[in-house]
């Protein structure tokens, strides 16, 4: 067969669960377009496997910017993408699947008469910033129309009406293989998607003398002495960085850990916990309260954040806490790996492929 994955992102292999599911389908012998939806600049077709070619969406307007979204309604942006879908000619309808990823793909459904299968690997509110209600409506239909979806969301969130055409999969992460052994550090990590920088450089005007190395920020976080900007990091030198720090910080934004109320233990997360890690991390989604079993120290307020990171501190200094790892949690753990996310994915798209 032949079948169109459509993402915001490049085919790579990672655990995200975009890529597994195109690992899966090509493994299964099936010939398999990977197509990039959209990119601003021109890029040459590749052949990534022997039955995997990566292909790209070309906004030729180059109207659109994430920057300049806010100022439109979501029917106009949506028109814009049916006007270039359009303009573009590709044939979503040569393909006995489509495999859409949540996020800008979701402007595909209405023209593909194909069988679509849809991925939903963030909520809504994460995929876009403005006019979320427009595109939970976009969603919707794109579920109505879906055969199935393959989701990352527990089953609570699920549209009730439409409950049965989901199949949850465990959030998966690649668990630490580095056989070194490192030495420790006097340094935290700092990892984040949507920055709290005003808490951030309290804790970090508190501690002087430890560095603070913060991963995945644009450089003009920095403005501390002590604040190390990493940038991003190649998985190694990502592992490496928190297998040597004392413990770790997500220090989400109100705004950001809103967006994720819909979610509950990410790769980030869990690849801190399995490295025995303590986290201070701001409440979002599932995560509410501290959890001592997993060393999650979990707060609402700034107030809260700096108190907890105080007594993370001196339980470090005093020895209470290390980095071992109970086999409670590693139970929780197991199904959450890669090579787990991989065999319920398998299992999903084999009932249907």
């Amino acid at each position: 067969m032949k079948i169109l994955i459509v993402s915001d992102r490049e085919f790579k292999e990672t655990s995200r669960g975009i890529d597994l599911i195109t690992s899966i389908v090509a493994e299964k012998g099936h010939q398999v377009d990977h197509l990039v939806f959209f990119k601003r600049k021109r890029f040459p077709e590749k052949q990534v496997r022997s039955n995997i070619r990566q292909i790209y969406f070309y906004d030729s307007l180059k109207l659109y910017r994430s920057k300049l979204q806010f100022l439109f309604p979501g029917f106009i942006l949506y028109a814009y993408f049916q006007y270039i879908i359009k303009k573009a000619s590709f044939d979503f309808n040569g393909y006995n699947f489509v495999v859409l990823e949540s996020g800008h793909p979701i402007y595909l459904a209405s023209v593909i008469k194909s069988n679509i299968i849809y991925r939903q690997s963030d909520p809504t509110f994460i995929s876009f910033k403005s006019n979320r209600k427009f595109y939970c409506k976009l969603e919707l239909e794109v579920i109505k129309k879906s055969l199935f979806v393959s989701s990352a969301l527990k089953p609570e969130f699920y549209p009730q009406e439409y409950s049965n055409k989901f199949f949850y999969c465990h959030s998966g992460f690649i668990p630490c293989k580095l056989t070194e052994n490192p030495i420790i550090q006097k340094s935290f990590c700092v990892i984040s998607g949507g920055l709290d920088k005003i808490l951030l450089k309290k804790i970090a005007g508190r501690y002087p003398n430890y560095t603070f190395n913060v991963i995945a920020i644009p450089e003009k976080t920095s403005t501390k002495k002590n604040l190390s900007v990493k940038g991003y990091l190649d998985f190694d030198e990502y592992q490496r960085t928190i297998l040597t720090s004392l413990a770790v910080i997500i220090p989400y934004t109100d705004r950001f850990s809103y967006q994720q109320r819909q979610t509950f233990f990410t790769a980030r997360l869990l690849l801190s916990i399995q490295l025995g890690k303590p986290i201070l991390l701001r409440a979002f989604g599932t995560i509410q309260n501290s959890d001592p079993e997993k060393k999650l120290f979990v707060y609402k307020t700034r107030k809260e954040a700096l108190i907890l990171f105080d007594e993370i501190v001196k339980k470090i200094e005093s020895g209470e806490l290390n980095n071992e790892v109970s086999e409670e949690t590693l139970s929780f753990l197991l199904p959450q790996t890669v090579e787990n996310r991989r065999k319920e994915l398998e299992e999903t798209f084999s009932r249907f492929l």
